[in-house]
C-alpha cells in the first residue's frame, strides 16, 4: 500500500481507505502496524518496515497521519499487532530470545525479556498515538511440532520450564505455554488501558481447539475472565456450504463459549475469498466452488451474524477486496463474481 510512494501520495492513498471505508458503511478499520517484528510507525523500538522506512526517514508518520485520517471522517482505528512472529529477516530481531519454526522466527513466549518488549511496543503505541484499540492478530506459538514439540519443552523454553518446575510448578508443558501466553495477554491488557476508552482484542482462528492444543491460546479463559481482552473476533473464512468446517457450526459455536459481560464477540469474514475458483480445503463439490457459484455469500453471512444478539458486529478482511475491479482477474479468481459481491454486500451495509 505505501511501498515506493512519496509522502503525498501516502497521504493520498490513506485518505481514500478511509473515505472508502466511510463510504461502504464501516465504522472501524483495523491497522496493520507491527507484522514480523517491524513498524509502520515513527516513535518504536522495532525497526522501520522496508515498506516505510523511506516515508520515516523523511519525517512522515503513516500511524499518525492515518488515525488523524480515520478520526476526521468519524471512523475508530484499532493498531493491528503480530505480537511473537519476526519471519525469517533476523535483521528485525530484537534481542536474541528467539526460536526458529520451519524458515520463520518467534519470540520466545515464556521469556521476560520477550514477553516485555511485547508490552513496552504495545505501550508505546497508546502513549503516543490516539488509537481507539489494539488488535492481536491468530499467530501465538506457530503450529510446529518439530519445533514445539507436544509433549516436551522445547531447547528454547526448556531453561524457563524447569526453573518453573523447580519453583513448585505442577503444570504440564502444553498448561505451562498457556499460562505464558495468558500473562502476555493480561499484561497488554493493562497497557492497553492506560489510554482511557482504548480497548483491547484478539482475532483468533476460527478453530478453538487447535487454538487450545496447538497455538497454546486459551482464548476460552480470556473470554470468561474479565480483565484479558475486550473483544474477541474469530476468523470464521469459511463458505457456508463448506462441510469440513461449516460456517454456521463455527458460528454457533463460537457464541455458545461463555463470556464475560465485558467482552464483546466480533466475527471475522473472508472477503478475501469472494470470486475465487477453488476453496480446496472446503470438503465437498458444492463447497470446493462456492466461491464461484455464489455472489451473495458475504451478504448472508452478515445478516446471518446480524440475526444473533450474541454477536456485535463483523470485521472484513481484507480492505483491497472491497474493490474487485482493481484486482486483476486470474484462472484462480473470477472478477465479475467478485465484482457482484461486493455490490450485493453494500446493499446491507
Amino acid at each position: 500500500m505505501l511501498n515506493g510512494k512519496t509522502i503525498a501520495q501516502a497521504k493520498k492513498q490513506i485518505d481514500q481507505i478511509m473515505i472508502d471505508s466511510k463510504a461502504y458503511g464501516l465504522n472501524a478499520v483495523i491497522f496493520h502496524v507491527r507484522s514480523h517484528s517491524n513498524a509502520y510507525y515513527k516513535l518504536t523500538k522495532f525497526k522501520a518496515a522496508a515498506a516505510v522506512e523511506p516515508l520515516i526517514k523523511a519525517g512522515f508518520d503513516p500511524l499518525e497521519y492515518a488515525v488523524q485520517a480515520a478520526h476526521s471522517r468519524g471512523l475508530e482505528l484499532h493498531a493491528w499487532v503480530n505480537p511473537y512472529r519476526i519471519g525469517e529477516n533476523l535483521n528485525y530481531a530484537v534481542g536474541k530470545d528467539y526460536f526458529k519454526s520451519g524458515s520463520s522466527y518467534y519470540y520466545n513466549p515464556a521469556s521476560t525479556t520477550a514477553q516485555n518488549l511485547i508490552i513496552d511496543g504495545v505501550g508505546e503505541i497508546v502513549k503516543n498515538y490516539d488509537v481507539d484499540g489494539v488488535q492481536f492478530d491468530d499467530y501465538f506459538y506457530p503450529n510446529d511440532p518439530t519445533a514445539v514439540p507436544v509433549d516436551k519443552a522445547a531447547a528454547f523454553e526448556v531453561a524457563q520450564y524447569e526453573k518453573y518446575k523447580k519453583d513448585g510448578g505442577s503444570l504440564k508443558i502444553d498448561g505451562w505455554r498457556r499460562l505464558q501466553v495468558s500473562k502476555l495477554i493480561s499484561a497488554v491488557y493493562s497497557k492497553v488501558h492506560t489510554r482511557e476508552g482504548c480497548v483491547f482484542g484478539i482475532s483468533p482462528g476460527a478453530n478453538q481447539s487447535k487454538n487450545y492444543s496447538k497455538l497454546y491460546a486459551d482464548i476460552e479463559l480470556w473470554m470468561k475472565q474479565a480483565k484479558y481482552i475486550d473483544y474477541v473476533c474469530p476468523q470464521i473464512y469459511y463458505g457456508l456450504l463448506n462441510k469440513s468446517s461449516p460456517f454456521v457450526a463455527n458460528l454457533n459455536g463460537w457464541m455458545a463459549i461463555e463470556r464475560n459481560s465485558s467482552v464483546k464477540l466480533y466475527i471475522g469474514l473472508a472477503l478475501y475469498k469472494i470470486g475465487i475458483t477453488k476453496d480446496t480445503c472446503a470438503g465437498s463439490p458444492a463447497g470446493i466452488t462456492e466461491w464461484a457459484d455464489h455472489d451473495d455469500i458475504m451478504k448472508e453471512q452478515l445478516l446471518l451474524v446480524r440475526s444473533k444478539s450474541e454477536c456485535g458486529g463483523v470485521m472484513f478482511f481484507s480492505y483491497s477486496f472491497f474493490n474487485p475491479s482493481a484486482i486483476k482477474e486470474s484462472s484462480d479468481w473470477i472478477k465479475a463474481v467478485g465484482v457482484r459481491e461486493i455490490e450485493n454486500l453494500l446493499e446491507v451495509l
